[in-house]
């Protein structure tokens, strides 16, 4: 381990105020996207600090997720509690966060490359600015449990390694705890322990077996962590239904009924798509999009896709071969491993693809980057290399001016989709959530720009779930009973289960005069599953109307 003094800390704060800097812009943007779900309206934050250790990270109780992830939602309670959710202090904690990360991953560098500082500076910087990790510090609820597990995973590993040279037991039981924490953040923590265990094996190498005893002491309190988190996990989701087994997001039937799920071959072919796309940002951070859309058939992409993995697979040669060296080893190690939770291998309701879920395997590729690149420079003449660096530097200094631009996308939902759509005009999420905030949000209410962006939704993807129950409802708002029949019918064709459709139909059918067929919509809204709820006084008109045209 190399020597720490204090011009690491200095180099470190140094790294972490860059960070800052970089989105300090962010601080006055808004809420957006499931914020208001997850953080304003979530029943969840309105109870105590024990009861978040026995509910799950849902805002719904018709929405079943198999997220336990406690701390993440007491990080919001206790801002609630300080200053009533405030935008602005909501972003600072993430601004903050994303700081310290940039410290630890630092901390992290220094540590993998000895006297190296530049090579440190360089892999901690690329992680503070590049425009990747944006969507992990700007979209507050999909973006906080991503950075707690992060700040948990370093502060475990660098505290581990430290308790294995001062062995001190202070810094052994601290280790475990941090780990817990970060299990109750997110559950990607997990994939931390074989870096722990290989730390313990790295030092078993190199001393006597005199040592083993240690070993398993540092190590236990480790399996006590993991052993609880997964037991209060098993208790709590059981109870609801959505786990019958002790395995993290698997043998729930009630899942599979909610959620539609790809086959396990299908999601690793997938990949074959996913994992050039991740590429792709890295390249060209100028794509980066709030959400992203598998195409259905790669035969279309086959070539591309062929010269991307043509790339890929020439790489990882090189850095098993004439490119190796234990630092980008430990990287694409941390890469693989900590991308393996959010792969789409393990069944977990959700998107497919995010940027933020390579928040924390990007810090094995920014590793890996900086090591290759500053080897390389070091075989170049003197005179040459500044100039390497200089190249660095700017290269660093644009990286961080679209960061900042970023961020100015994520003001609120109109400045995010509206970019949205103008980076991907075909694109139907995009599209589809303009619409919604033209339909939903207050501020920026605008019915007919909602029906345009919803008409050209099903022009992309004719059978697009809900939103033709959007357009029969600005129809039905506008008095066009016969359009608005016509979209409700299309939504149930696309979506049986629609209930809000079919309340809705009912009521135009009245309204047209046809009361007997309004009567079946009614009776189904009513009995079929799931909750009626979700459409405010929804259940009170079907039964009034009910008990009318059944007299």
């Amino acid at each position: 381990m190399y020597k720490e003094n204090s011009r690491d800390f200095f180099f470190g704060l140094i790294v972490a105020t860059i960070a800052f800097l970089v989105y300090a812009n962010s601080l006055r943007n808004g809420f957006t996207l499931d914020d208001e779900s997850v953080i304003l309206n979530n029943p969840a934050l309105k109870g105590t600090v024990l009861s978040l250790f026995s509910s799950i990270d849902t805002t719904d109780k018709t929405l079943l997720l198999p997220y336990y992830r406690p701390f993440t939602y007491l990080t919001f309670m206790f801002e609630a509690w300080l200053h009533g959710l405030n935008p602005f202090f909501v972003r600072l904690f993430n601004v903050l966060l994303h700081s310290a990360n940039s410290f630890l991953v630092y901390r992290l560098a220094r540590l993998l490359f000895k006297d190296n500082i530049p090579t440190a500076l360089i892999a901690a910087l690329l992680f503070a600015v590049h425009p990747l990790q944006s969507e992990g510090v700007d979209f507050n609820a999909g973006g906080r449990n991503t950075m707690l597990a992060c700040f948990f995973c370093l502060a475990t590993y660098l505290i581990h390694s430290r308790s294995i040279v001062e062995e001190r037991y202070l810094y052994a039981l601290s280790g475990p705890l941090l780990f817990l924490l970060g299990l109750f953040s997110k559950e990607t923590t997990l994939m931390i322990l074989p870096f722990i265990i290989a730390l313990e094996l790295n030092k078993l190498r190199r001393h006597d077996s005199s040592s083993h005893s240690l070993v398993a002491l540092r190590l236990l309190p480790y399996l006590g962590a993991a052993t609880l988190y997964v037991i209060m996990r098993w208790m709590t989701l059981s109870k609801l239904g959505i786990q019958t087994s002790i395995v993290p997001g698997f043998g729930s039937s009630l899942l599979k009924a909610i959620y539609v799920t790809d086959s396990l071959s299908t999601r690793i072919i997938n990949n074959i798509y996913i994992i050039p796309r991740y590429l792709l940002t890295v390249i060209k951070p100028t794509a980066l999009a709030s959400r992203y859309v598998i195409p259905d058939d790669l035969n279309l992409l086959a070539l591309p896709l062929f010269g991307a993995w043509l790339c890929i697979l020439t790489g990882l040669g090189w850095l098993l071969t004439r490119g190796r060296s234990h630092a980008s080893l430990f990287g694409v190690s941390w890469l693989v491993l900590l991308w393996l939770p959010v792969s789409g291998i393990v069944i977990i309701p959700g998107a497919p693809l995010a940027d933020r879920f390579l928040y924390i395997p990007a810090i094995g590729l920014w590793i890996v980057l900086s090591d290759q690149l500053t080897r390389m420079i070091q075989l170049s003449k003197p005179e040459v290399q500044k100039y390497c660096f200089a190249a660095i530097a700017v290269l660093l200094l644009a990286l961080a001016g679209l960061t900042v631009r970023r961020n100015m996308d994520w003001k609120d939902n109109l400045t995010l989709y509206t970019r949205f759509v103008a980076q991907y005009p075909d694109n139907i999420h995009a599209r589809a959530g303009l619409g919604k905030v033209y339909y939903w949000e207050a501020r920026h209410k605008n019915p007919a720009m909602a029906e345009q962006e919803f008409e050209k939704v099903v022009s992309l993807e004719p059978n697009f779930p809900m939103i033709y129950t959007y357009l029969g409802n600005i129809k039905l708002n506008k008095d066009d009973l016969n359009g608005a029949l016509q979209s409700y019918s299309k939504a149930i064709g696309v979506y049986p289960i629609d209930k809000e459709a079919h309340l809705n139909r009912a009521i135009t059918l009245e309204k047209l005069g046809r009361p007997k067929e309004a009567l079946t919509d009614y009776i189904f809204f009513l009995t079929s599953p799931g909750s009626s709820d979700n459409v405010p006084g929804g259940r009170e008109h079907a039964e009034m109307r009910l008990r009318e045209l059944s007299k």
